[in-house]
């Protein structure tokens, strides 16, 4: 993987590093992203973290065999955001992320790394299927799956409590054949 693979004009995909503790930290401690944040599994998901949770959730990234976390820079920002994707189970049908802080979003920022990552995956991996999971509360979320080409495949039904009210955890995807249908009718081809 090179650098070139994961940067466009509108953005630069990098691993998180330590000397960004204090920008991570921010970053994940804005409430506008709880339940958004795509934190380690078993992290819990309450705010505000320290800069030792904060250090320890880049150590536990930094150690995943089956993952790959990066951080968002803009031009003329430091971090807007991280995304990554996960092959745990299959690298066939990976799930990929993006997360954007609420300032930079509507920026086409989110469009540009979902762009480099599914190129990634898509061109460069035995990925034929990318999914993702996005809580029925996040209409934002559901929206920008919409809008590049996602289907909701499955639904896990009351999967958590949000403000004390049942939510479920919609499963979208895109199959490699609609992406490059997609890529192509965006390139003139």
């Amino acid at each position: 993987m090179t650098n070139l693979r994961f940067t466009s004009d509108r953005v630069r995909l990098r691993a998180p590093e330590p000397a960004d503790v204090e920008a991570w930290q921010a970053f994940l401690n804005d409430e506008r992203l709880f339940g958004r944040r795509y934190v380690p599994w078993g992290t819990r998901d309450v705010a505000p973290y320290s800069r030792a949770q904060v250090e320890a959730i880049l150590e536990t990234w930094g150690k995943e065999k089956k993952a790959l976390h990066l951080a968002i820079e803009a031009p003329g920002h430091e971090l807007v955001g991280h995304a990554g994707c996960h092959w745990g189970w299959d690298p066939h049908c990976p799930s990929a992320w993006v997360v954007v802080a609420p300032d930079h979003q509507r920026q086409g920022i989110g469009s540009a790394v979902l762009d480099l990552l599914l190129t990634r995956l898509f061109e460069d991996t035995p990925a034929h299927n990318v999914n993702g999971w996005i809580a029925s509360w996040n209409a934002s979320g559901l929206a920008f799956a919409d809008e590049h080409g996602f289907a909701r495949s499955g639904c896990v039904p009351w999967s958590g409590l949000r403000a004390g009210q049942p939510f479920d955890e919609i499963m979208i995807d895109i199959l490699k054949p609609e992406w490059l249908a997609r890529r192509g009718a965006s390139h003139g081809a």
